[in-house]
C-alpha cells in the first residue's frame, strides 16, 4: 500500500477545485482549532466594534440631550420673562382702576405710582390678587415712611373723607385756598 502525503492531498484538492466543506462536514470544520480560533477572533472584533459604536452613539446622544435641555431651559425662561412683562403691562390698568376704587389721596397715589415699577407678579393667574397684595404692602410702606417724616396718616381705611370737600382735595402739603390763614 502506497502512502499519500499531505502535500499530495492538498495538490489534488487544489487541482480538482474541491473545497474543504465538500470533504468534511460542518461540525468537523467548526471544531477545527484554526477555524474555531479565526471565528472567535472575528466575533470579538465584531462585538468590540459594536460596543465602540454604541459607546460613540451614547456619547453623542448625551451631548445632544444636554444641548437640547439647555435650549429648552433658555426658552422656558424667555417665555416666563415675556409672561411677566405681559402681566406687568396688564397690571398697569389694574393699578389705575384700583387706585380710583380705593380712593387714595394724591400723596398715596403718587407713592403707589412711583413704586409700580417694582411690581413683579409671582402668580400670573391671579394678577388681581397680586396687585391688591402689592398695593397693600406699599400703602403700609407709605404709612411707615410718612411717620418717619412726621406726616399724619390716620385717614380712615378705604379713603372715606372726614367731611368737607371731595376726597383727595387738599392735603398735608397742599395750600388750600378755602381755609383762612
Amino acid at each position: 500500500m502506497e502512502t499519500i502525503t499531505i502535500g499530495e492531498v492538498k495538490k489534488l484538492i487544489e487541482e480538482e477545485g474541491i473545497s474543504p466543506s465538500d470533504i468534511f462536514g460542518r461540525d468537523s470544520l467548526i471544531d477545527d482549532p484554526i477555524v474555531k480560533g479565526y471565528v472567535d477572533e472575528r466575533e470579538k472584533m465584531a462585538s468590540s466594534g459594536e460596543y465602540a459604536h454604541r459607546k460613540r452613539t451614547d456619547v453623542k446622544f448625551d451631548e445632544s440631550r444636554e444641548e437640547w435641555e439647555k435650549e429648552k431651559k433658555e426658552k422656558e425662561e424667555e417665555i416666563k420673562k415675556l409672561k411677566v412683562e405681559g402681566a406687568k403691562r396688564d397690571a398697569t390698568e389694574l393699578f389705575s382702576s384700583k387706585i380710583k376704587e380705593r380712593k387714595v389721596d394724591k400723596q398715596q397715589e403718587a407713592f403707589l405710582k412711583s413704586k409700580q415699577g417694582d411690581f413683579l407678579p409671582e402668580d400670573l393667574e391671579n394678577l388681581d390678587k397680586e396687585v391688591d397684595k402689592f398695593m397693600d404692602t406699599k400703602l403700609e410702606e407709605y404709612k411707615e415712611t410718612a411717620k418717619i417724616f412726621g406726616h399724619k396718616t390716620d385717614e380712615p381705611k378705604g379713603g372715606e373723607s372726614k367731611g368737607g370737600g371731595e376726597p383727595g382735595e387738599g392735603g398735608l402739603s397742599e395750600d388750600n385756598e378755602l381755609i383762612p390763614d
